[in-house]
């Protein structure tokens, strides 16, 4: 019996990295499915803001890859159009200017006697060393209260926007902040060699990527933003279209999916509302007039005086994106996606903050801005997240609904990693 033409063995939740990774190991094992997003483009994050000529990326977005198969498979989709960067970040603290990011790996950048005091500390929370319940525990564990006061508790406050002893320290564990203490006391005697590199292509900008990958994948609906998910029933409802399914796959924020999904229990929506926060974040896009010899390529700053924490000069970090008569600069701030914005001020506040650095104060004004709302930035690493979203992914295996990516894993990841958990997640299907 021929299946009605709504019907699809397999439907893709979000045409993001992860959305277009399940639909590339869908094609290679020869089943066809449909891929839904709610907007007008493939790529999720991954896609470029123009203004005045000048290429802003939902980020940027680096390639932050190893040398695993499944790195080589998305370099693959440039067809040779990249190329290789060290990652060579800086913090900026008044007091001692531009220093090495992460900043307990390039002590040597401070002073001696500051360096003394952070080592001293060091020793000490490694001899004295306290019950990790939370990320505030395991930052001092590691690096010894006096650094986090300094540099390490602002930053990440101020990034997250939560308590940090009401988060979980586990997904820091593979990202740049986590430096061994023979590598921090090294760093602290000899300027360190990077020890990470990204990629970007030479041409264009982070839609080379995604381009390529979407011709791919197959069938994508544009603008067909899900509502609800029956899964008695096995369906999707778009628009007031319903679309049924063998198996569905998510990319899509858990906590927005576990609010339109029937049945689940009142206990599971409790829960997700206790447990399924989010960051997000504004990037504010800013084109000056001229070119200048600015020093650094991101420049995190843990500051208070500074309301943004991530500012990032495009030209040094892909040169590819830079202009000539112009300079483009993308500049990050975290945002409760709950609390209302005035935009026209934190605009202010932004050139208020960089006219306090004087490589950004010879900017002046810029000629062109726009702003970027991205509400799902992050998830909140809280403790019991993780047992709590394993739960939820478990009651959704038993009616063959299965999750992937930043969003559907609810986890810490970058695009590559997303990608790759698109295609692990078919394939564990198909097996």
């Amino acid at each position: 019996m021929q299946k009605p033409s709504n019907h699809y063995k397999f439907i893709v939740l979000g045409a993001g990295m992860a959305g277009l990774g399940a639909g590339i190991a869908l094609r290679e094992a020869g089943e066809i499915g449909l891929i839904l997003e709610k907007t007008d483009k493939p790529g999720g994050l991954c896609q470029t803001q123009n203004i005045l000529g000048c290429d802003f990326d939902y980020g940027p977005k680096l390639l932050l890859l190893n040398d695993s198969e499944n790195s080589q498979e998305i370099l693959s989709f440039l067809n040779g159009n990249y190329e290789k960067y060290p990652v060579q970040e800086s913090v900026y603290l008044s007091k001692y200017g531009f220093v090495g990011f992460p900043l307990q790996r390039y002590l040597v950048d401070l002073p001696e006697e500051e360096r003394k005091k952070i080592l001293d500390d060091l020793n000490y929370a490694h001899e004295h060393p306290k019950e990790v319940k939370s990320f505030k525990d395991w930052l001092i564990n590691s690096y010894g209260e006096y650094f986090c006061e300094l540099i390490l508790f602002p930053y990440e406050q101020k990034k997250w926007l939560v308590d940090l002893d009401k988060m979980d320290y586990q997904w820091a564990l593979e990202r740049p902040i986590k430096v061994d203490k023979d590598e921090v006391l090294k760093g602290s005697r000899e300027t360190l060699p990077p020890n990470r590199w990204y990629y970007y292509p030479k041409h264009s900008n982070i839609t080379a990527l995604t381009l390529p990958i979407t011709q791919k994948v197959g069938k994508i609906q544009f603008k067909a933003s899900v509502k609800s998910i029956n899964l008695k029933e096995k369906s999707v409802t778009v628009e007031g279209k319903k679309y049924y399914y063998d198996y569905l796959i998510s990319s899509l924020p858990l906590d927005y999916i576990a609010s339109i999904t029937t049945p689940l229990s009142s206990e599971f929506k409790k829960y997700s509302r206790k447990f399924l926060n989010r960051l997000g974040i504004v990037v504010i896009n800013l084109v000056f007039q001229g070119n200048y010899d600015l020093q650094g390529t991101a420049i995190y700053f843990p500051e208070k005086e500074f309301v943004f924490r991530r500012v990032s000069i495009l030209e040094n970090l892909c040169p590819v994106l830079k202009r000539k008569g112009l300079t483009p600069i993308s500049i990050e701030v975290s945002v409760n996606p709950e609390e209302k914005l005035n935009k026209n001020e934190l605009l202010k506040s932004v050139l208020e903050s960089l006219a306090k650095i004087e490589q950004f104060a010879q900017l002046g004004t810029p000629i062109g801005f726009d702003f970027l709302d991205i509400e799902f930035a992050y998830p909140l690493q809280v403790n019991g997240l993780s047992e709590f979203v394993n739960k939820l992914h478990e009651y959704y295996a038993l009616y063959n609904v299965y999750h992937c990516g930043r969003g559907g894993k609810f986890d810490y990841c970058n695009l590559d990693q997303a990608y790759k958990q698109g295609k692990d997640v078919v394939q564990k299907i198909l097996k």
